[in-house]
């Protein structure tokens, strides 16, 4: 089962979208590959965020323990591998609605807001992110603020 998870994780939607290895990528991949990008951008990881981005895939995507174990696995591998987000963030784009994708950068909020501190380097993920996946301003700045607001309600 987990070796028929990983192919579907690594299967894409749709012609096109490789990841850094020359795998297709889902959707899910992505997401979880974003959200490890910020959670590592201050060079700490700690058990707050990875608990959150467990409890975010499984919310937003529907996905069991085991299957999002996996998937945060293969996401790990893809991140050691990339050189740069855009495989990453050119898969969102094609497949997400503009509405689909504030809801990913409220969700890498979530995960800079998990430790209590938002470090400038989580910050400039979320923002280079944001830009990468042609999101407004402003519709950066309410997605930080309904992360906020999540994490304090």
């Amino acid at each position: 089962m987990i070796k028929s998870l990983k192919e579907f994780l690594l299967s894409g939607q749709s012609a096109g979208n490789e990841g850094p290895g020359g795998g297709k990528i889902s959707i899910e991949l992505c997401a979880a590959v974003l959200m490890l990008e910020v959670s590592l951008a201050d060079s700490n990881m700690d058990d707050e965020e990875y608990r959150l981005i467990e409890q975010a895939i499984q919310q937003h995507f529907g996905m069991g323990k085991e299957e999002t174990d996996v998937l945060i696995e293969t996401a790990r591998k893809e991140v050691d591998h990339a050189t740069s987000l855009y495989a990453f963030t050119r898969h969102v784009n094609k497949t997400l609605a503009p509405e689909e994708k504030c809801r990913i950068i409220e969700l890498l909020w979530r995960v800079a807001h998990a430790d209590a501190v938002i470090d400038k380097y989580e910050e400039y993920y979320i923002r280079k992110i944001a830009d990468l996946l042609y999101v407004s301003h402003t519709d950066y700045i309410k997605a930080k603020h309904r992360a906020a607001e999540n994490i304090a309600g």
